[in-house]
C-alpha cells in the first residue's frame, strides 16, 4: 500500500480543492447484487443470527426502468439486514437480480455502497465537495426514509452518501413498513442541481423532502 503526504492544514482540516471541506462521513450501507438471492439471504440470516428486516419481490408488472439507469431497489427483489443496530444502524442488503441468475461467480458483487451523512446540510456540502474535483452524481433521490445522493469512483463503483429522513429509527421502520415504501421504494428521482439551489435558497426541508415536490424531481 502506498500512502500520499499530506500537510498539517489538509490532514486537520480535510480541506480540498477550491476551498471546500469533507464532512464526517461513516459507512453505513453495502449492497451486494446476486443471481442467488435465497442461498445468499440464508447464509447472511446465519452470519448476522437473524433474517432481513425488510424484504419485498418486484411487481412482475412493473413498467422496466428507464434506458442506461442501474438497477433500483423497485426493479430488483431486495432484502435488507441490520449489521448495527443504533440512531444510524449498518445495514447489508441483497439486490436479487434475474440477469445474474447462472453467471459465473466471480461476476456478481457489490452493486453500491454508503456513505451515511448526518443532516440534508451535510449532504448538501458534501456534494458541493465532489463537485469541486469535477466529480457529479449520476443520480439523485429522496427514497421517504432518506435522500441520497450516488457518484461512480474512478473503476465504476457506485458511491452514495445518504442522510436519514426521520429523526428516529421507528419513524424510519414505520414509514418502511406503509404503503408508499412498498409501492415505490426508489422515492422520487431528484435533479440534484434544483434540489441544492431550494436549499441553498432557503426552502425548508419539510418542503422540499415532500416525496411529490416537482419544483425539485427529475
Amino acid at each position: 500500500m502506498t500512502t500520499t503526504p499530506q500537510t498539517e492544514t489538509e490532514t486537520e482540516t480535510g480541506t480540498g480543492a477550491g476551498g471546500t471541506q469533507a464532512v464526517a462521513l461513516q459507512l453505513s450501507e453495502l449492497v451486494l447484487k446476486t443471481g442467488r438471492y435465497d442461498g445468499m439471504s440464508a447464509f447472511y440470516t446465519h452470519v448476522l443470527g437473524h433474517g432481513p428486516f425488510y424484504e419485498r419481490t418486484p411487481d412482475p408488472d412493473a413498467p422496466p426502468r428507464p434506458a442506461g439507469m442501474p438497477e433500483r431497489a423497485v426493479d430488483v427483489r431486495l432484502g435488507f439486514f441490520r449489521v448495527h443496530d443504533s440512531p444510524h444502524s449498518q445495514v447489508l442488503a441483497l439486490f436479487g437480480i434475474d440477469s445474474l441468475i447462472g453467471t459465473d461467480a466471480s461476476g456478481p458483487g457489490l452493486h453500491h455502497f454508503q456513505f451515511g451523512v448526518g443532516t440534508l446540510g451535510d449532504l448538501i456540502s458534501q456534494h458541493e465537495h465532489m463537485a469541486s474535483i469535477g466529480v457529479r452524481p449520476h443520480r439523485a433521490a429522496n427514497h421517504g426514509q432518506a435522500t441520497s445522493f450516488y457518484y461512480r469512483d474512478p473503476d465504476g463503483n457506485i458511491v452514495e452518501f445518504s442522510c436519514a429522513n426521520f429523526a428516529t429509527t421507528e419513524e424510519e421502520v414505520a414509514f418502511m413498513s406503509g404503503p408508499v415504501f412498498a409501492a415505490n421504494p426508489s422515492g422520487l428521482e431528484l435533479d440534484p442541481d434544483r434540489f441544492v439551489a431550494h436549499y441553498r435558497a432557503g426552502a425548508p426541508e419539510s418542503e422540499l423532502l415532500r416525496l411529490d415536490n416537482q419544483a425539485v424531481a427529475l
